[in-house]
């Protein structure tokens, strides 16, 4: 039920209550005329308020507003089933949010946007995974599998993420050899378009478990994952290689990530301190106990950066190596407020060392931002098994990778010239990508068409569309991408 005090403290007086709906919800002067009125019963809250909901209105991009017309702090699965059936009764679009780390709207909805924080719990850990709810952060998950002596396998590089959230975008981990996030799920919960709430898995209800996950929420919303848990090494030994030119990191990242004696390699191209250029970093990561340490020279061997760092530190230490940096840049540089246009591709092995190798020359402060990166994770495409997940066709090579250029704007606030220059940057990079065999990876801001999203799915195009038709027939689900505008 909605809490009268919350709802009258948020309001402030930009609503007026008015009474208690025969539903069991508190009603404002706003809704009721407006399309939340008589409300369903509730664990959580419904906030109906222009500050809350402007809250809402945008994602880590602040390049694309959209305000709902309410938000919902779910206190149950009941809740999110309750408030979807009423939503698709009167085709109200529906949204998740989780961090809202996506940057073109991706999560943004005139709805109803549903914040998986109230949905934090972590149910159960066990021997070999863990029951959460979809807004445990994975750093959350981390300390609370530790003690026991587990990891989830695979950590994107910012730790401050919800589940929810990677697991219906993928979820690109350093580790090269072990799939994505969406990979190692054993089951979901998932409420449909039309609130059933539906456990699934490889076994049970598979169409739904395989468009569900890395499937941008367009077939339901996530509001329980079982995911895998293995045992952690106390340790970490990080390795930074340094190089000059494109051929001979490409010809030391191949030999790294071919061997497989690395825990994780991944590239980090930093800007040079004058911000005019950028330098290739391959970083590279072995956990160990103290006891059996990292022979360096033999994992080292026949590698020829220009330099080289080593530092050890704990498992936990690497795990979240970049949520301190990202803290940082929120303290200084206001970074929750940058415009962020971000470009992600996913490129064939075929490919991906010229268009790396003519991309890079032409990054500097402006095209990267003081407070941006650009990674590259070469990942094996034999532990790939979601569908959801569009990676190149087989060219011969058992590897995929992705291509990040993660802009952020030189100030906080609106540019709308900046934008404009950097989503038509985007568009060009992502039609590079694409000539060559390439995907994109949809956590970034490139212009994308229905006919450009069926492109994208290729063969598996009429499969989600048979499953969109199939679990939300009103097609009220997560409107932000554009899949099904005109479909």
């Amino acid at each position: 039920m909605i809490d009268r005090r919350t709802l009258l403290r948020g309001a402030g007086t930009t609503a007026l209550v008015v009474g208690f709906g025969t539903s069991g919800a508190w009603v404002t002067q706003a809704a009721a005329a407006g399309p939340f009125d008589e409300l369903p019963r509730l664990d959580g809250t419904v906030h109906l308020d222009i500050p809350t909901r402007d809250r809402y209105a945008q994602d880590l991009g602040r390049h694309v507003t959209q305000r709902p017309d309410a938000v919902l702090t779910p206190g149950s699965t009941r809740d999110v089933q309750e408030m979807v059936r009423f939503c698709a009764r009167r085709r109200i679009p529906v949204s998740m949010r989780g961090q809202g780390h996506s940057t073109f709207g991706t999560g943004l909805t005139p709805g109803l946007l549903i914040d998986s924080r109230g949905l934090s719990t972590i149910h159960r850990i066990g021997r070999d995974s863990a029951e959460v709810g979809p807004g445990v952060w994975w750093r959350e998950l981390l300390d609370a599998a530790l003690p026991h002596g587990l990891t989830p396998p695979l950590l994107v590089t910012f730790a401050g993420l919800s589940i929810g959230g990677t697991l219906s975008m993928g979820g690109v981990p350093a580790n090269n050899r072990e799939g994505i996030q969406a990979d190692r799920v054993k089951e979901l919960e998932v409420v449909t378009g039309e609130g059933e709430v539906v456990r699934c898995s490889r076994r049970r209800r598979s169409d739904l478990f395989d468009t569900a996950l890395a499937g941008l929420g367009q077939v339901g919303i996530i509001t329980k994952a079982v995911v895998d848990l293995v045992p952690a090494k106390p340790k970490s030994r990080t390795y930074i290689l340094f190089y000059n030119d494109n051929a001979t990191f490409f010809r030391d990242f191949r030999a790294v990530t071919d061997r497989g004696e690395m825990d994780g390699a991944y590239a980090l191209f930093p800007l040079v301190p004058d911000g005019s250029r950028v330098v290739y970093a391959l970083n590279m990561v072995k956990w160990f106990d103290p006891a059996e340490p990292p022979d360096d020279a033999a994992l080292l061997r026949g590698l020829t950066p220009t330099q080289q760092t080593i530092t050890d530190g704990s498992y936990r230490d690497w795990a979240c190596r970049y949520d301190s940096l990202v803290e940082g840049w929120q303290r200084d540089h206001d970074w929750d407020n940058l415009i962020k246009p971000w470009s992600d591709v996913i490129l064939p092995e075929e490919a991906v060392e010229q268009y790396v190798g003519e991309v890079i020359p032409t990054l500097n402060v402006d095209q990267v931002g003081v407070t941006g990166t650009v990674f590259l994770f070469r990942t094996h495409r034999s532990r790939l098994t979601r569908p959801m997940f569009r990676i190149p066709e087989p060219d011969g090579s058992p590897w995929v990778y992705l291509f990040d250029v993660l802009t952020s704007s030189g100030r906080p606030g609106p540019d709308p010239a900046f934008t404009e220059r950097m989503l038509a940057r985007n568009r060009d990079l992502f039609e590079r990508a694409r000539a060559v065999g390439g995907t994109r990876y949809p956590m970034g801001s490139t212009p994308f068409s229905p006919e450009d999203w069926r492109r994208q799915y290729g063969s598996y195009w009429s499969t989600l569309r048979r499953a969109k038709r199939k679990y939300d027939p009103e097609g009220i689900l997560t409107p932000g991408p554009g899949i099904f505008a005109r479909d």
